[in-house]
């Protein structure tokens, strides 16, 4: 007759509650993360809303110019 091989794993008590933290930390970010997807998600929506409502364009393009009366040097113009 052959015997299965059985593997025992012993973990120490501390090990075990270190995991369950760490389950339930990751379980908590998750959450964090799904409540702060719904608000970028309601915040896109609203942008676009007043966009549609005011014909107005919100979101800057990437790529797009600056706006005239602005610079990008970030250097002061003032003269002492």
């Amino acid at each position: 007759m052959a015997k299965k091989q059985v593997k025992q794993v012993v973990e120490a008590k501390s090990d075990t509650q270190k995991i369950k933290a760490l389950e339930e930390r990751i379980k908590e970010l998750e959450r964090i993360i799904g409540q702060k997807q719904l608000l970028i998600e309601f915040k896109d929506k609203m942008i676009e809303i007043a966009e549609a409502t005011y014909n107005v364009d919100i979101k800057k393009k990437v790529g797009s110019k600056l706006s005239s009366g602005t610079t990008s040097t970030g250097k002061s113009t003032k003269k002492s």
